[in-house]
């Protein structure tokens, strides 16, 4: 599968592009924007990843990862290259208005989150089919995926979830001397020509349609599907009242585009031999940064930050990144 997405680091990842088709979004909470309100107690989200929409109870932002390659020509801005001279990951000037953004996030299939998530347990994945919806621009096909976020307390019971999910990491117990809080795995969606050709798939979607012919009441149909495999992770850290996120995404094969406001600063600098980005966000009233590089060897995008009452330093936060690089990622 190849992925060519969009992310924003200052907001939360909400999608991937697979040969033009739009991802279920994925939704990664207490993210980079948290570091630019107050620090306040952590409520527990329940969050579904749409074909086009991440809705999440939160009031954080989300990005949409376009479709297809982006259309900007962005030479002066940084890249990451894979060993073949590939670009993996590119800066882009963004000039986007917040509305024009989160217009083009939007999804007709929003509006069946609270009945989806109703039905379903976290951490359980739902595929669904709706009568009289068109087919979904994002992904061009009729059966719908969603998915009941799930965080995870334990570190055993994280660690169990991410080797029964196939992850090809395994987010560490501590990060910089913080200890786990919470993790999350969630699932990386099949693309249109896996749902078109899987027999498991085509036979849901028929049992889901052949519902909606004997049911003439409702128009939304669903059953759990299980899932194997993961499309992202997530770990929140904490050390009295400050916070370490970390987050990987899984790129299969396709590349990132970052989207950077004109005000804004990225640093490539060299950490344990890998290519790391300093981000810098000037966010009127406030300004904070985070760091993300690109695993190779995994095909996956990291992200780092830490917020709450003591703000690691640039310095610090590059020595936590050093730290797990050595370590896997």
């Amino acid at each position: 599968m190849e992925r060519a997405g969009v992310h924003s680091g200052h907001q939360d990842i909400k999608g991937a592009a697979v040969h033009e088709e739009l991802l279920p979004g994925i939704n990664v909470t207490d993210q980079v924007m948290t570091r630019i309100r107050e620090m306040e107690p952590v409520r527990r989200r329940s969050a579904i990843r749409f074909a086009g929409k991440t809705a999440a109870t939160s009031g954080m932002l989300a990005v949409a990862l376009l479709v297809a390659a982006t259309a900007y020509a962005a030479t002066e801005y940084i890249q990451i290259r894979n060993k073949a001279g590939e670009v993996k990951v590119q800066h882009i000037l963004n000039t986007d208005t917040e509305e024009e953004r989160l217009a083009r996030g939007t999804s007709s299939y929003y509006k069946y989150e609270q009945k989806l998530m109703n039905f379903a347990k976290p951490g359980e994945q739902l595929v669904y089919f709706v009568r009289g919806e068109p087919i979904s621009e994002g992904t061009g096909r009729l059966l719908q995926f969603a998915y009941k976020e799930e965080r995870i307390t334990e570190y055993s019971a994280f660690l169990d979830q991410m080797k029964a999910k196939n992850s090809p990491f395994i987010l560490p117990e501590t990060a910089g001397g913080y200890d786990f809080k919470y993790g999350e795995v969630q699932p990386l969606y099949p693309t249109k020509d896996v749902t078109d050709n899987d027999p498991v798939y085509q036979q849901a979607l028929s049992e889901l349609i052949g519902e909606a012919k004997k049911d003439k009441t409702r128009n939304l149909f669903m059953k759990v599907m299980p899932w194997t495999e993961t499309g992202s992770l997530s770990a929140q850290y904490m050390k009295g009242g400050a916070f370490i996120n970390l987050s990987a995404f899984m790129m299969n094969g396709g590349n990132m585009s970052v989207p950077q406001k004109p005000a804004d600063k990225a640093e490539k600098i060299k950490v344990d031999g890998r290519e790391v980005i300093y981000n810098y966000i000037d966010y009127q009233p406030k300004s904070f940064f985070y760091l993300t590089w690109y695993n190779e060897p995994k095909d996956a995008y990291i992200q780092l930050n830490s917020w709450g009452d003591r703000v690691l330093s640039k310095e610090q936060l590059l020595k936590v990144a050093g730290e797990l690089i050595k370590g896997g990622l």
